[in-house]
């Protein structure tokens, strides 16, 4: 009996044992502990942050005034001034909208025009959005990258292109001699500057201004903070436990998603909505759409005038569907480094599958550092491109951009906007290759990274 009593005894206390030993191991997280309870989530949105249309993203990155009086096509000397260009030409009224052919012969018969080229190709839905056209116009189907305004044509006005297809859209325009003699006399109240020109792999024309400035401007920065994004990224925020990775960076997961936290950028992945659903096919401007107004409810956009966010970027397969934006400084696109200068958003099944976007923000000007003496002039980058360094690649555009970096001896509390040339190719937009015996073997030239 006395046995008997003695091993029910061991055997509850084995129980007993058995379960504190699955809480313990359930409730042991060795390198993570809770980030957040309850009481303390902090509001789901930028407190500095602001929200933005399309119509406020759509922007040009040039803009090319070709005119029978000049034998060089002409640009804006100030590139700021794009920006007042661009809001008087949405104020056009376009009407009858149709679809037809023309090829690259066409444009150069046609010497009077102000062509307007942007970053990425874009579905004709977002014309709508650039020129607040009414939803009861109808639109073809298509998609364009740069928009053509013939100053001296009967019949078509304005022509909505794409560079690597012949068919485009073309609108009347509303009074149009009134809209032409407008354009013409703003162009004629600025300074201008010849662009020099180069063919691009696709036949089209790539064009470089032969004056620019080449000053490095020095700016402070404020940091926007991180604790609005566990809100908004994590469907329980207050489950999330913080860890570290390899690298040192603060890491959040909550078992399905990731965010990691750099001292200049955050990084998010939704491990469970890798895959795409063809029941969640969005079109072009359906992805633009739903991204946009993530980004808008938690106030996204975060950045001080001049500076500015753009669309630079939209990706739409049964691979990848991605929007970039890309931050401008005076109308001038800003393209590395890219922890600064963008933020791209990967949106599957219509809701977010990766986020990527600083976590500081340029704001007061400092002056002006320095010189860039190192960066080519155009017909330099003409030269370069046609050399062996080049030969066989493909060139699709060219354009003058800003890098940001933090400014040498500033122990990171001063960063340089450094005039720099981009070229995009395959894979995108990066910086010139830059031979030694165009810089004076100066480092710091783009070609040295």
């Amino acid at each position: 009996m006395q046995t008997e009593h003695l091993k029910s005894v061991l055997l509850i206390a084995l129980i007993v044992s058995s379960l504190l030993l699955t809480l313990a191991l359930w409730n042991h997280q060795p390198d993570f502990e809770v980030v957040q309870t309850e009481d303390d989530l902090v509001d789901a949105q930028l407190e500095d942050g602001h929200r933005l249309t399309k119509r406020d993203v759509l922007s040009p990155t040039e803009f090319v005034f070709h005119t029978d009086q000049s034998l060089a096509p002409l640009a804006l000397l100030n590139q700021e001034r794009e920006q007042a260009l661009f809001e008087q030409v949405q104020e056009i009224s376009l009407y009858n909208f149709s679809v037809f052919n023309l090829n690259e012969e066409w444009w150069e018969d046609h010497d009077n025009r102000l062509e307007i080229m942007f970053p990425t190709t874009y579905s004709s839905a977002v014309i709508y959005d650039v020129f607040g056209i009414d939803a009861d116009e109808q639109i073809p189907t298509a998609s364009f990258n740069r928009i053509e305004i013939v100053l001296d044509h009967d019949g078509f006005q304005v022509v909505f292109r794409n560079d690597e297809d012949e068919r485009v859209i073309g609108a009347s325009m509303q009074n149009y001699s009134d809209e032409v003699e407008e354009l013409e006399a703003f162009m004629s109240e600025e300074e201008v500057v010849s662009l020099d020109t180069i063919e691009s792999s696709r036949g089209q024309t790539i064009y470089l201004p032969n004056e620019f400035d080449r000053d490095v401007l020095l700016f402070s920065y404020t940091e926007i903070p991180s604790e609005p994004f566990q809100s908004v990224l994590f469907t329980n925020p207050s489950v999330v436990r913080s860890g570290y990775t390899t690298e040192g960076y603060t890491n959040l997961v909550d078992g399905t998603r990731e965010l990691i936290i750099q001292p200049e950028q955050i990084s998010f992945t939704n491990l469970t909505n890798e895959q795409q659903s063809e029941e969640h096919e969005l079109t072009h401007y359906e992805l633009l759409d739903q991204v946009q107004n993530f980004i808008n409810t938690h106030n996204g956009f975060a950045f001080e005038e001049p500076f500015h966010y753009f669309v630079s970027e939209v990706e739409n397969n049964p691979n990848s569907s991605v929007v970039e934006y890309s931050m401008s400084y005076e109308g001038i696109p800003i393209f590395y480094n890219q922890e600064i200068a963008s933020m791209s958003v990967a949106w599957h099944n219509q809701e977010v599958y990766q986020y990527e976007r600083p976590l500081i923000s340029l704001v007061d000007y400092r002056g002006v550092g320095r010189k860039a003496s190192e960066v080519p002039s155009s017909e330099d980058v003409i030269d370069i491109l046609e050399s062996e360094n080049y030969r066989g690649s493909a060139i699709y555009d060219v354009t003058l951009g800003y890098r940001v970096r933090e400014q040498d001896g500033s122990q990171g509390q001063v960063y340089e906007l450094v005039p720099s040339w981009y070229v995009k190719g395959v894979h995108g937009w990066h910086p010139l290759i830059i031979p030694s015996e165009y810089t004076g073997g100066d480092q710091r030239a783009m070609g040295a990274n």
